[in-house]
């Protein structure tokens, strides 16, 4: 042990001792004034330095805290402004289907603009979409869910595909798993919308408007045919008809009509479209000019119904059909893409006209009959059919068998050609005789290149129009004419006759006034306008070479040259009647009908289930305390449009239904409500989270104001001390001095 060798005196010692203790307690004084703590290290004060520590460091977890939870209440309120601007844009699709709602006629204007307004939707929707996804903060996305996910599987989807005429099938909107059964069936007979119809009979004065045929598997539609009609009031008409982008064009003259009226009869326009439709109807010029504020100028728009649908089937038995027989608006089968809305999602399916008949399921069927001849046909009956084909009728008749009191034949001679022109047989003849006795009678008609037969009946009274007839001079009168007023008609004998109109029978009256039989005027009337005159001829003996030439009406130009074999007696006045056939020709377009054979087609089924699983990754968990005990968990909201959030499901069908934009409006109805509800539920959870920074950040100032006033010196008071310790080091420094004296006394004796 070190001792010091120099021997203090007690005084010297003392003082000494007491100047070291100020000028420690003067060093420890000064350490708190400098560092404002009376407790600077656990030497200080071991129960004050850690109780302070502890809460120091509490209050620093706590602000670290309040950081965490200020960024929560960004990522919260960023989430609520991409709400705010959805629920705006769900307003404004909204008004997209009250404006279509306001226009749900079915001309090709309003089904153009609600086409155009769902397109608008569409796109309001995928903005929905991108909103919600550009709303995340930080690296959270409270709008877009726990990214649970369902779509239909790639096997069911190709197995769709694999249905002629189907493509592009999908699921959208999918809430839960299910399965959609498709199923096409009809046999793609064709027809025309019978108000349509009406309408153009109404507005266009044609009659007896027939539209048939069926769906060809290549160049099938759907599209509605329009009949144009154009030529004012005594001129020839133009008759153009059109489907699509094919059009057929037939006029008809001032004198085909006279011809026709003539025998009180129509004229009959006819045309066969590529896509299997046939159009007919008949034409009265009169009737045509008659329709008001036309002017025999008119277009008409018939509506095209196709015996086809599309039907699908979820999981629960329910089914939703779309029908080529439906009217528009009302869930027609339309070209495009068909959507099917169940509420565990959307079958989605792309069509093609021209090949959907091709996955139908149908039995052997056969058409109504069209052309221009088709009245003459009734019932026709689908008997065993192995190939498609078309059968065209045509009907002949002699001379012999005129009956000119009824104004036909008494027997038809029908014979038929299958579509490749080869002749099938009738009751297993080349021809069929019909007449009024059996034209009722249900007779086969069969093909046997290809075995089909079908049993077909006549329409006796309406044969006229698909007859062809050889035309002989003298054979186009009546045998035997009649007479009244003393006349004989065995005496009037007809000579030549050409020109009287055709497909019909003209009833010739010859008024005879013999008042002097040398100078005797003969009066000719045909009962449709036309008449002749001959005057000065002479009577009184036999007559010959009589040429009447008829002026005016449907027989303008004909001629009826006739023979008297005998005198006619002076004073004689009476009528000689005359019946006179015209040629009858027969339709440009004779009488057709069509057989299809059946077909079965497998269906598909499009099956989903969960392709992505769900997550919390989006979900915001915010702490309140340094041990983790008290924390608040925000739940990601799914606002995307997907089956999983809003459930607004893109526009169905381009809105040419009523059902498809009404459920467009129940949709947004219950976004709205969705919206609203996740707006609720982030509000509250943002006002709590801004109470728990506001109380984090109050007591991390208690917790802070705590720890200083363990640890903290009171400055007044300090700075009295470091006053009265050096006040005490410099007496202490005088009173070292003062003993020291003594020994300095000694050392000045030296």
């Amino acid at each position: 042990m070190t001792t010091n060798e120099v021997q203090l005196a007690s005084g010297t010692r003392s003082n000494l001792l007491l100047l070291q203790k100020t000028t420690t307690q003067l060093q420890a004084t000064q350490l708190r004034l400098a560092t404002g703590n009376k407790v600077n290290s656990a030497l200080d004060g071991p129960a004050q330095f850690f109780a302070a520590k502890g809460l120091s460091q509490r209050a620093s977890d706590l602000s670290a805290l309040k950081d965490n939870i200020g960024q929560a209440i960004s990522t919260i309120t960023a989430a609520d402004k991409g709400i705010t601007q959805i629920e705006s844009m769900v307003e404004q699709a909204r008004g997209l289907t009250t404006q279509a709602l306001g226009n749900l006629g079915n001309d090709a204007n309003a089904v153009k603009l609600r086409k155009s307004l769902a397109d608008s939707y569409n796109t309001i929707l995928r903005q929905v979409d991108k909103l919600s996804q550009d709303s995340g903060y930080q690296g959270k996305n409270l709008l877009v869910g726990s990214g649970l996910r369902l779509d239909a599987t790639d096997t069911s989807k190709t197995a769709a595909n694999a249905l002629e005429g189907i493509s592009g099938a999908r699921v959208s909107n999918v809430a839960t798993a299910d399965n959609y059964k498709i199923e096409v069936s009809g046999n793609g007979a064709i027809s025309g919308n019978s108000r349509d119809i009406a309408d153009a009979e109404l507005r266009s004065g044609l009659s007896n408007v027939n539209i048939s045929g069926f769906i060809d598997g290549n160049a099938g539609n759907f599209d509605a045919v329009q009949i144009k009609v154009s030529g004012g009031k005594g001129k020839d008409k133009t008759f153009t008809i059109s489907e699509g982008s094919e059009t057929h064009t037939v006029t008809l003259t001032q004198s085909q009509w006279k011809d026709a009226d003539a025998v009180a009869s129509s004229l009959h326009v006819a045309a066969s479209f590529k896509s299997g439709t046939n159009v007919s109807f008949e034409v009265n010029f009169d009737d045509i000019e008659d329709v008001p504020d036309t002017g025999g100028v008119s277009t008409s728009v018939i509506q095209k119904n196709v015996d086809l649908r599309l039907a699908v089937t979820n999981g629960n038995g329910e089914t939703i059909t779309r029908d080529g027989m439906n009217d528009l608006g009302l869930a027609k089968l339309a070209n495009g893409e068909s959507a099917f809305a169940f509420d565990s999602g959307t079958a989605r399916l792309s069509i093609d006209q021209r090949q959907l008949i091709r996955a139908s399921t149908f039995a052997d069927v056969a058409s109504a009959p069209f052309g221009a001849g088709a009245l003459a046909l009734n019932s026709i009956t689908a008997g065993t059919i192995a190939a498609d084909e078309t059968y065209t009728l045509s009907a002949a008749a002699v001379e012999a068998d005129f009956d000119y009191t009824t104004g036909r034949f008494d027997t038809y001679t029908v014979s038929v050609l299958g579509s490749s022109g080869d002749p099938v047989t009738i009751n297993a003849a080349a021809t069929y005789a019909v007449t009024a006795a059996n034209a009722a009678t249900a007779v086969a008609v069969a093909n046997a290149a290809n075995t089909n037969t079908n049993s077909v009946n006549f329409n006796y009274s309406s044969m006229n129009v698909v007859t062809t007839a050889a035309a002989a001079t003298a054979a186009q009168v009546a045998a035997t004419a009649t007479a009244s007023g003393g006349l004989t008609a065995a005496n009037f004998v007809t000579d030549t006759v050409t020109g009287f109109a055709d497909n019909g029978v003209t009833r010739v009256a010859i008024e005879i006034d013999a008042t002097d039989n040398a100078n005797v005027t003969l009066k000719l009337s045909d009962g449709f306008g036309g008449t002749a005159v001959l005057n000065n001829v002479d009577l009184s003996a036999a007559a010959t070479d009589l040429k009447f030439t008829i002026s005016g009406g449907a027989n303008d130009g004909a001629v009826l040259q006739m023979d008297v074999s005998a005198a006619v007696t002076a004073g004689t006045k009476g009528t000689v009647n005359f019946a006179v056939r015209g040629a009858f020709t027969g339709q440009s377009t004779p009488a057709q009908f069509a057989v299809r054979q059946g077909q079965s087609q497998a269906s598909a089924t499009i099956s989903t289930k969960q392709v992505v699983d769900g997550s919390d990754a989006n979900d915001l968990a915010v702490q309140f305390n340094e041990t983790n005990t008290s924390q608040v968990q925000v739940v990601s909201q799914n606002v995307q449009t997907d089956g999983q959030g809003l459930r607004l499901d893109f526009a169905q069908n381009s809105w040419n239904d009523r059902s498809d934009i009404e459920n467009a409006v129940k949709q947004l109805d219950a976004a709205k409500l969705k919206l609203r509800s996740a707006s609720t539920a982030l509000s509250t959870n943002l006002n709590i989270i801004q109470s728990r920074e506001s109380f984090t950040k109050e007591f991390t100032d208690v917790l802070t104001e705590g720890a200083n006033k363990l640890v903290q010196a009171d400055q007044n008071e300090e700075g009295a001390n470091i006053l009265t310790l050096q006040t005490r080091q410099q007496l202490g420094t005088i009173s070292l001095s003062l003993a020291n004296q003594a020994q300095q006394a000694i050392l000045r004796l030296f």
